[in-house]
């Protein structure tokens, strides 16, 4: 009897072992599973992290290269006003100069200077004299051929390439330094300045009344005008002299800028801001 309960208490102890070890085995592989399945997990959020990243950085390689071609055209289209208006000024000088009429260009800054060797202001005064009136008149005439193929409304006949690259023709009235005596007709030289651009522009709108007509893109007259007194002088002197160069009249011509759709983010960001 003894030997029997032995036997059986035996039995029981291998029969708890098998069990213990079959716990310990569902036990880690149920750990195995959680970690796989943990590892499974990190593993596709690392791959989607990472296409994330690749697609970030080929979305901004992509934007860079649009914006490079953006700068690119916008670089491009200013090159051409430029040599467009280059073109446009030699124009008029060639012509002027075929009338015995110089005048002076300042290819930087896109002016056409008509000192004392294409017109002559007397100090002090605003009017020209008959003689330069004339040549005032002639100097409208070139501009009435040469300017209207630069406007909006350019005729057929002109270079399709030229329609509308005329934004503006600024004229600049100029003095020299010599200080106007109190009393006089103008308060001072930067009244004078703005007196001499009106009355040029006044005669030539007179003479050649389609100047007035011109218009660019936006319908906007081109001509305008403008004083600055003795503060930009060709010839600078540190006394008062009465230098015949810096009375002058500038006809500053500017280009119509690049479309909106042409211009850097930076440039189109700001305009969209208000900032002009």
């Amino acid at each position: 009897m003894m030997r029997r309960r032995s036997t059986a208490g035996s039995d029981d102890d291998g029969a708890g072992y098998l069990m213990s070890v079959s716990d310990m085995m569902a036990g880690l592989l149920f750990v195995f599973l959680i970690t796989l399945v943990a590892f499974v997990i990190n593993f596709r959020i690392a791959t989607d992290e990472q296409r994330t990243a690749q697609e970030a950085a080929q979305a901004e390689k992509e934007q860079a290269i649009v914006e490079k071609e953006r700068a690119e055209a916008v670089r491009d289209d200013l090159t051409n006003a430029r040599r467009l208006r280059e073109d446009m000024l030699e124009d008029i000088r060639r012509r002027l100069e075929e009338r015995g009429i110089r005048v002076e260009i300042d290819n930087d800054h896109g002016v056409l200077r008509l000192s004392e060797n294409a017109i002559s202001f007397g100090s002090s005064q605003a009017e020209l004299k008959a003689a330069e009136q004339a040549k005032l008149g002639q100097i409208g005439a070139v501009l009435l051929e040469v300017l209207p193929c630069y406007a909006a409304d350019a005729d057929a006949g002109c270079d399709e390439g030229t329609r509308g690259k005329l934004e503006a023709v600024f004229i600049e009235g100029h003095t020299d330094n010599v200080p106007l005596q109190s009393g006089g007709r103008f308060r001072n030289n930067l009244d004078l300045s703005a007196q001499r651009a009106m009355y040029t522009f006044e005669l030539l709108k007179n003479r050649e009344p389609g100047l007035a007509e011109l218009r660019n893109k936006l319908g906007q007259p081109l001509f305008s005008v403008s004083g600055y007194g003795e503060g930009r002088p060709v010839i600078e002197h540190p006394a008062p002299t009465d230098e015949p160069r810096n009375r002058r009249i500038d006809l500053r011509f500017i280009m119509a800028p690049p479309p909106a759709t042409q211009e850097p983010e930076p440039v189109r960001t700001l305009r969209q801001r208000g900032v002009r």
